[in-house]
């Protein structure tokens, strides 16, 4: 499945070059289709990161 990449840091969107698009979305989809109980197809997964507070 061809997938759609996008990174935001700090709601700025970060220009990804085809090889990063490639190892994130590998990554990712790898991760979700190992997952049990996933509605397939799927159209969207969303992560979010956030720093800890310190």
């Amino acid at each position: 499945m061809k997938s759609n990449i996008e990174l935001k840091v700090n709601d700025r969107i970060i220009a990804l070059n085809p090889f990063v698009k490639k190892i994130l979305s590998n990554v990712v989809l790898g991760a979700v289709q190992a997952l049990d109980k996933i509605p397939q197809p799927w159209e969207k997964i969303e992560i979010t990161l956030q720093a800890e507070k310190k």
